[in-house]
């Protein structure tokens, strides 16, 4: 009966625009709560008591503070699916806390760093895909990017003549970014080696 609700939830969430890994991530989630809840000899979803969810989110297999920090978000919505269909009373995944997660200071270059970085890309930029590692460098270090965003820069989304890139961020969020001078003159170079087909 169970793996009926999470296939309409799973369905539900598909319907509600989830993201794609939003969805793999609470499939996953909802296999675990299933297993333990057969490890349990829980039959029925409507009987699952507020400690046992409790015992699921933070003993379950020895679990990561981040697993277990997507248990209790998988928790809360799948109960409010449940709720919302009136097949629980009510949404007891709501009580359960989000565990803490230490937030660890990120290591940066210092511009002395990134200085010699970018005399050393500089120095080997001189076929195709030299350049194109400069240009990643210039563009990781002077706007910014995380590595997920930059791989997701297509040539279209790059517009020269008014110096910006439109990035992805999370949530789906597009902005644009104002590019150096410099960096334009690289990446038109880069862009015409590519037309000329060297490289």
């Amino acid at each position: 009966m169970l793996h009926h609700y999470i296939n309409q939830f799973l369905g539900y969430c598909q319907l509600a625009d989830f993201s794609v890994r939003s969805i793999q991530a609470l499939a996953i989630r909802l296999n675990e709560f299933e297993a333990f809840l057969k490890s349990q000899r829980i039959q029925s979803v409507k009987k699952v008591p507020y400690r046992h969810l409790i015992d699921f989110v933070a003993d379950y297999k020895t679990p990561s503070i981040h697993v277990r920090k997507s248990r209790v978000w998988m928790l809360r919505q799948f109960y409010h699916f449940l709720t919302l269909h009136r097949i629980v009373a009510e949404n007891i995944a709501t009580g359960i806390p989000y565990p803490k997660i230490e937030k660890t200071v990120p290591q940066f270059l210092t511009i002395d760093e990134y200085n010699r970085l970018i005399h050393y890309f500089s120095r080997k930029a001189q076929d195709i895909l030299e350049l194109r590692n400069l240009i990643i460098i210039m563009l990781l270090g002077m706007l910014g990017l995380r590595t997920s965003t930059l791989i997701a820069v297509n040539i279209e989304d790059i517009d020269l003549t008014c110096g910006l890139v439109w990035i992805r961020e999370k949530g789906r969020r597009r902005r644009n970014l104002i590019m150096p001078q410099s960096l334009c003159n690289i990446i038109h170079n880069y862009l015409q080696l590519r037309k000329g087909g060297r490289g």
